[in-house]
């Protein structure tokens, strides 16, 4: 482990760090008051570890352009940086002067101490905790209360400003009770730093080095291993470290489980009759990372080459990923749904050196121009007509982890492209990282558990976490009906405990456990988003499996997670008791503790600052406005596309880059993140706007409803009109249903709720985004409307 320097407060002394000591961790304690540690630093052979707590962190931060090259990162516990009552020049004067001082000296301690040593200890009292009787015994000489003032003079006269800021990770942590450092204050200070992660203590005050020994030293035990965030280019760095250090601690655990095909295609349909899985342990699997890394070097694969991933979610799938980042290229990864211009976007975004794929996905790039120019071929399975055969790299000798920088990319994922071109999420090695942290924060996993996961972007979390994971033996390009059931049985026979489903595979999995009376005892958790999910339909998987804890995640790809919340919070009484009524929006739970949020106005086009300032952008407190979030886990920008950086992206006075969600959403007194609708999808229905989540949570409660979306149609009059369109369950007869009565039934729940519907139409099919299969494609919807055989009634 690195060393860790740590710097008291003032007053303090280093014996303050005895309690954290005491705990698994290896700190120097040393005078904050001389300057013989910048000198010890500055003569290590390898790089520190700077721990500063109140004052502390100041002398750190200070002395930073000194040692920035000797030191990894910094960890500042409640930090006083920033005086926050200053002296008068009167007082300062005073307290220089001969005599006078030191009466004024201990007039002052005598009034103050007990006062300081309360605030300094607070929530907790001298006889909570034996340190603090030490703390009180050194707080009776008026000697070192004058040493703290002068110190603070020092202090005064010498402020951190811009020239002492440098790119060196830090994390702050402040206690929710400090009465002695304000974080607002601070924060002025603080977030002028670029690599700042800040982080809040509950039932924690400034003391919390006395009164939380134990969560701080698991603090600095993450803290001084994070990979991702090391200085300059770093092996630890790069995500694959997170593979060698499984393989280094459990190579015999099981990485992945996936189904045979061949068992599949002969399997029953039946639950409880188990299709046969093969599986891979780390050791093996990091090995077959390393054979096909080194393949991909021997065949002119270098740092930073973009490479085309387009397999369906496999072990081959995750061997290819990990290769490529592994040796410092980019793999640029596309969904097994994508769609042909997605492939085109791709490749004009990127400019790919190379592919991996079918050969019916190298068929269709024939067909595509910006493919022309890309020189190697990886195909994958049979077929012709390409450069290498993806077997045939893993037979290479074993490869090492290529040094990267934390900011250095790892990994491009695109958007759905569903209300526009398909853009490409800029994944760097620290983001991955930091969006591996920020979900552990809110799913965390244990040795035992064994998941699985629906999306790729949760499978690479699982992996950097350890897990067992089991692949859904699932086509995510195209559902079909036997698609429960599968799940179904992967759950009950693979001894799932944990899984994360889109949520139109948690309805279809429900409804289809109720008709057979499957109870899914064995499931701990649940995890579920990527499109609204109803309060009925929680209360229907709760049938299924009520022992779960069912957790709805709220996030896109440029964010994941942003806010969550557990499916029976969501599910609490409101003060509506008419069941028809229902709330504006859907409330997905508290904000995400690793993101900054604000609200901002409603605007088409891009947000710019004036002079740094936020006047006029932010909507007043409560109001419904732009969602929009900042943090280590929220995606910087897009590859090689600043025009979409402009439209979806905000910077701020301090370099912070704030992402526009496109969701309209509001908190509530009780910090809970209501999204009421998206931006490009309000209606503006004469002169007033209405969103379609409350709407189609109504539709999709009518007993003949499968699908159903709500949206705005050009209207002379009205600006938009509002329309409906369902399309009905498939075991409903269409010669028979009665549309006039089913119409009659929306208008009355409608008007029930202050919701104006200017036209219901029953049409064949209402289309549905790729990737989840659970929004509502808006644009596409409307297009189709004025299609023959669309509408049916």
């Amino acid at each position: 482990m690195k060393i860790i320097f740590a710097l008291h407060g003032n007053p303090g002394a280093p014996q303050d760090w005895s309690l954290l000591q005491n705990q698994n961790v290896k700190i120097k304690a040393v005078d904050a008051y001389s300057d013989d540690w910048i000198r010890e630093i500055q003569q290590s052979p390898e790089k520190v570890i700077l721990l500063g707590h109140s004052w502390g962190a100041y002398r750190i931060l200070k002395a930073l352009p000194k040692v920035a090259a000797h030191v990894e990162r910094v960890v500042l516990l409640a930090p006083y940086v920033n005086i926050e009552r200053p002296l008068s020049g009167v007082a300062q004067a005073l307290l220089k002067t001969p005599w006078l001082g030191e009466k004024l000296i201990q007039g002052n301690h005598k009034k103050s101490k007990d006062v300081f040593l309360n605030d300094l200890i607070y929530p907790f009292k001298v006889e909570g905790l034996p340190y603090y009787k030490e703390i009180e015994n050194r707080m009776q000489h008026w000697q070192m209360w004058q040493k703290t003032a002068f110190v603070k003079m020092q202090m005064q006269a010498n402020p951190l400003s811009k020239a002492d800021v440098r790119q060196t990770p830090i994390t702050v942590i402040y206690g929710n009770d400090d009465k002695i450092s304000s974080a607002d204050s601070q924060n002025k200070i603080l977030k002028q730093y670029p690599n700042i992660t800040i982080k809040y203590l509950e039932n924690a005050g400034h003391g919390m080095l006395w009164s939380h020994p134990e969560m701080i030293s698991k603090e600095l035990l993450m803290t001084s291993t994070k990979i991702g965030y090391h200085a300059g280019e770093s092996e630890q760095n790069n995500v694959i470290s997170y593979m060698e250090k499984h393989l280094r601690e459990f190579p015999d655990r099981v990485a992945l489980r996936w189904a045979r095909r061949e068992s599949l295609m002969q399997w029953n349909g039946d639950p409880k009759t188990p299709f046969q899985h093969d599986e891979i342990n780390y050791k093996d699997f990091s090995t077959r990372i390393s054979s096909f890394a080194q393949g991909l070097i021997d065949i002119g694969i270098q740092k930073g080459d973009r490479v085309i991933i387009f397999l369906p979610m496999s072990l081959d799938m995750y061997t290819a990923m990990f290769a490529v980042q592994k040796i410092g290229a980019i793999a640029v990864f596309l969904d097994s749904w994508a769609r042909s211009h997605h492939l085109g976007a791709s490749a004009e975004c990127v400019g790919p050196k190379a592919m991996i794929s079918f050969k019916m996905a190298f068929d269709l790039v024939d067909q595509v121009p910006e493919f022309n120019s890309m020189p190697i071929r990886i195909l994958y399975g049979p077929g012709e007509k390409f450069t290498h055969k993806f077997e045939t790299l893993l037979k290479a000798p074993i490869s090492p982890v290529c040094a990267v920088e934390s900011e250095f990319s790892a990994l491009i994922t695109f958007t759905t492209g569903s209300t526009g071109k398909p853009k490409g999420a800029n994944r760097t090695h620290r983001f991955l990282s930091a969006q591996h942290h920020a979900l552990s924060h809110v799913i965390p996993y244990t040795e035992q558990d064994r998941d699985m996961p629906a999306f790729p972007i949760f499978s690479l979390n699982n992996l950097a976490s350890g897990v067992t994971t089991i692949l859904p033996a699932l086509d995510l390009s195209a559902p079909s009906e036997r698609d429960s059931a599968i799940l179904a049985c992967q759950i009950i026979n693979e001894n799932i405990n944990c899984t994360t489903l889109s949520p139109s595979m948690l309805v279809g999995l429900a409804k289809f456990c109720k008709e057979k009376s499957i109870i899914l005892n064995k499931l701990r958790r649940v995890v579920t988003g990527g499109a609204p999910i109803s309060k009925d339909d929680v209360k229907a998987f709760y049938e299924i499996a009520p022992q779960t804890e069912l957790w709805i995640l709220y996030g896109s790809t440029e964010a994941e997670p942003m806010a969550h919340i557990e499916g029976r919070d969501m599910l609490k009484e409101t003060k509506q008791t008419d069941p028809e009524i229902i709330e504006e929006g859907v409330n997905v739970g508290h904000i995400s503790e690793d993101v900054d949020f604000k609200f901002v106005i409603r605007k088409d086009g891009p947000i710019e600052l004036k002079n740094g300032s936020w006047t006029g952008v932010e909507v007043s407190k409560g109001e419904v406005g732009e969602f929009i979030c900042t943090g280590d886990h929220v995606c910087r920008e897009y590859y090689n596309n600043e025009a979409a950086f402009k439209t979806t992206k905000i910077m701020d006075a301090e370099n912070r880059v704030w992402h526009r969600t496109g969701d309209l959403a509001y908190i509530d007194q009780d910090k809970n993140l209501w999204i009421v609708g998206r931006v490009n999808n309000a209606i503006q229905r004469a002169g007033k706007y209405f969103f379609p989540v409350t709407a189609e949570v109504l539709l999709k409660r009518m007993p003949f409803a499968y699908r159903c979306a709500f949206l705005g149609m050009a209207d002379e009059k009205l600006g938009e009109a509002t329309y409906a369109a369902i399309e009905l369950k498939a075991e409903i007869d269409k010669a028979t249903f009665d549309f006039e009565g089913a119409r009659k039934e929306i208008q009355r729940v409608f008007g029930k709720n202050g919701i104006p519907l200017d036209k219901i139409l029953f049409v064949d099919k209402v289309p549905m985004d790729p990737r989840h299969h659970s929004k509502v494609e808006y644009k596409v919807l409307r297009d189709q409307l004025s299609q023959p055989g669309v509408v049916i009634a």
